[in-house]
């Protein structure tokens, strides 16, 4: 029988254990998925409620790459429940549901007080007893390596410098004192000892024309693919700009008042003000670029397993964490006798997923564009 689970729609039931109930469907991207609730009556038992939040707390920290990634947990609505990836290569959510079973009754009340404290806990860190679990799902941030201090460098060079300028004080000082000569004899160096700059230390005419990066900035192409891995795409009148950037194969828009900071071959793009950014990048696929070669590339991408397209040549994944808007993109081109491999990652606020989108899907399909 199809019911709706807070935003999902047309969904069937799987199966029953007491205040728990599995369900299958689909997400808005067509994914299949497995949506884990508690009853009417049960969603009203705070006691019950708290046992859901620290068992998806548990299987967020247990998860290994056997078990399908939770995709969205809303453990704070009138009906909580939590969406995981429906694969049949890993498991799903029925871990969870199992790991519920093995903590109290499926029906009536938890036991509390003695009873309560013989419940199975999730195992023990070896470094120490485990910290309380979080009431949403926690999130693992990638933190950028800490960049070693610039103190120590500046004051050695300080102390370069002034050691250097004592030593030709004093010699100068000494100089002055012992060599013979008569009073107000002119003591300074000959003409040809001088520090002025010589003429031939110049560069040659044309030497920096020759230096110069004669790679040239793309163009974007009206004509690409209209193409979407996720939402929406750019319209006539969203307000964007086009980033175009030297020595890159294609360019990409964005949102007018997003700011891009460019590398050799990424660009991280983001709204002015927070944290939230989208980043772009490229890399050439060495050697015959055959699948065990495509698949080491995706993995280095987060947010795995990514779900693949088009043979292969496309993967996609998202995540959606309690306010928050995660997904990582792979896209295979062949491009001038070479394959290049395309991504994009996002890490936004979930308000700002609206306009993180279309940029995935903009360069999707300005990538694509290139076999054309």
């Amino acid at each position: 029988m199809s019911r709706t689970v807070g935003p999902y729609e047309d969904v069937a039931t799987a199966r029953v254990e007491g205040a728990y109930e599995l369900c299958e469907g689909v997400d808005e991207t067509g994914r299949p998925v497995q949506i884990l609730t508690l009853g009417s009556t049960s969603s009203k038992d705070p006691a019950r409620r708290g046992l859901l939040s620290d068992t998806v707390a548990w299987a967020y920290a247990t998860a290994g790459p056997e078990d399908a990634p939770i995709l969205v947990a809303d453990l704070e609505a009138e009906q909580p429940y939590v969406v995981v990836l429906r694969d049949s290569r890993l498991r799903g959510a029925d871990r969870i549901m199992d790991r519920l079973l093995s903590l109290g009754p499926a029906t009536g009340p938890l036991p509390v007080g003695p009873a309560a404290a013989h419940r199975p806990q999730a195992p023990a860190s070896p470094a120490g007893p485990p910290s309380a679990p979080p009431m949403s799902p926690p999130v693992v941030v990638i933190a950028p390596p800490k960049r070693r201090s610039q103190a120590r460098p500046i004051l050695i060079g300080i102390a370069s410098v002034v050691g250097i300028v004592a030593l030709l004080v004093g010699g100068w000082i000494i100089w002055t004192t012992l060599v013979p000569g008569d009073d107000g004899a002119d003591r300074s160096l000959p003409e040809s000892q001088t520090t002025a700059p010589a003429a031939a230390e110049e560069a040659p005419a044309g030497a920096a024309e020759e230096g110069q990066d004669e790679r040239t900035r793309p163009e974007w192409r009206s004509d690409a693919p209209a193409v979407s891995v996720v939402g929406e795409l750019f319209t006539e009148e969203d307000d964007t700009r086009v980033v175009s950037l030297t020595g890159w194969p294609f360019a990409f828009r964005v949102p007018d008042d997003y700011e891009c900071e460019q590398g050799e071959q990424s660009a991280v793009c983001g709204p002015p003000e927070g944290e939230s950014s989208v980043k772009i990048g490229w890399t050439v696929c060495e050697g015959p670029c055959d699948e065990e070669a495509r698949k080491a590339l995706q993995e280095q991408l987060p947010y795995q397993p990514m779900q693949s397209f088009e043979n292969g040549d496309v993967g996609f994944s998202q995540r959606d964490p309690y306010g928050e808007w995660k997904a990582s993109m792979s896209v295979f081109v062949e491009y001038e006798d070479t394959v290049l491999h395309v991504t994009a990652v996002a890490d936004v606020d979930s308000e700002l997923a609206g306009e993180a989108q279309p940029i995935l899907n903009d360069v999707l399909g300005q990538a694509k564009s290139l076999e054309e």
